[in-house]
């Protein structure tokens, strides 16, 4: 093995425990886990993210205690963490000879140890651990990408905001030299389109109008009013001015459709089932309003159906007035275009099947999404024959 390094200490994270093994392969110090999976797998998963444990602090406190001031370990994290609350010298190695033979010598040492009487109760604790460390990784993985998911719903509404904002001001500005233009084009992605694209009223020809998307028809009509409009002339620099905004414009709605599409991604992997029934745009922000895929799945279906109408409740509840039928549901086409009179029946049983939905992904991840969705669609269409 070489001469031994003096001062040098190897920690070891295992199965049964942290142990402190020197270049003979002797453990000098040690500190089991409690004899219970779930904990073990709890200490290991927080170890790899560079949590000091009770096992480790023991562990290295003792070995200072006895002289050791340089430390090696296996997980980076973990040596960064040594490194700062101990001051000691610290490094990482992937593969050492003393960790090795410690985890070849494991059966042996879990039964000297009392942890097991039998080498196949180790196996059996060994796969109960994997399992839960798989499952806490897959859970931890699923709440980065939900968070990712309530994230790019706040973007999506902050840049809603904005983009309103800056396209009620683009058309006052520009309504000066056309005012004629907001009254024809109501889209505010097409108006900035065009006011970017041509500029001066005078270069609003149909064949450049159609080439940016608008039908024949609208095209000429638009031209027209143009050719007699009573709005202002413009100086060059004033409407270089206004197209610079509504080019910078025509990138935020393009930036949004890219987000919307990114969130629609994000719904349907951390959610399949609801993203399905729900539609995943829809989907992502029933689960950012609720807080989480899990707080959806455990509500009740009439929370849901109300999620997103908090203020018209409680309004509803000190005025006395109808309480509401629907909140952020309402978007889906099942309710909305439902007769007025049936809405509330609609939203109940969309809620009901968005429940479903929300409950196999959190829980059971049994693949029931178009199986709800083809009952909703059915229902749909019951509902259009009169039946």
């Amino acid at each position: 093995m070489g001469r031994p390094e003096a001062g040098l200490i190897y920690i070891v994270e295992s199965m049964l425990g942290v142990f402190g093994v020197n270049d003979d392969g002797e453990i000098v110090e040690k500190a089991l886990y409690p004899a219970d999976p779930k904990r073990i797998a709890a200490a290991l998963s927080r170890q790899r993210e560079g949590e000091l444990t009770r096992e480790v602090v023991e562990v290295v406190e003792r070995l200072i205690q006895r002289g050791f001031g340089r430390f090696v370990f296996s997980s980076g994290a973990m040596a960064d963490a040594v490194g700062r609350r101990w001051g000691v010298e610290v490094e990482v190695r992937a593969e050492t000879t003393a960790g090795g033979h410690l985890r070849d010598n494991l059966e042996e040492l879990s039964i000297e140890l009392g942890v097991v009487e039998r080498a196949s109760q180790l196996l059996s604790l060994s796969h109960e651990v994997s399992v839960l460390m798989a499952r806490g990784a897959v859970g931890r993985a699923l709440a980065e990408r939900e968070s990712m998911v309530t994230q790019t719903v706040h973007v999506l509404g902050e840049l809603a905001k904005s983009l309103n904002a800056l396209s009620s001001r683009l058309r006052e500005w520009y309504g000066l030299h056309f005012p004629e233009l907001g009254r024809l084009l109501d889209d505010h992605g097409a108006y900035a389109r065009v006011v970017s694209e041509i500029g001066e009223r005078n270069r609003f020809e149909p064949g450049a109008l159609t080439e940016l998307g608008l039908p024949r028809a609208k095209a000429e009509e638009v031209s027209r009013a143009a050719r007699a409009s009573m709005g202002a002339a413009a100086e060059k620099g004033d409407i270089d001015r206004v197209r610079q905004l509504a080019s910078h414009l025509v990138g935020l709605y393009l930036y949004r459709e890219a987000l919307e599409e990114h969130l629609s991604a994000l719904a349907e992997e951390t959610a399949p089932n609801l993203a399905e029934v729900a539609g995943p745009v829809l989907a992502a922000r029933l689960m950012e309003k609720a807080g989480g895929l899990r707080r959806l799945a455990m509500m009740p279906s009439s929370t849901l159906q109300l999620l997103g109408a908090e203020k018209a409740m409680f309004r509803a509840l000190k005025s006395g007035s109808k309480p509401p039928k629907h909140g952020l549901i309402f978007q889906h086409p099942f309710v909305h275009s439902s007769p007025r009179r049936t809405r509330g029946r609609s939203a109940r049983l969309l809620a009901a099947k968005l429940s479903i939905a929300a409950r196999a992904d959190a829980f059971s991840g049994a693949p029931l999404g178009r199986q709800l969705r083809a009952e909703l669609d059915s229902r749909m269409e019951r509902a259009r024959r009169g039946e």
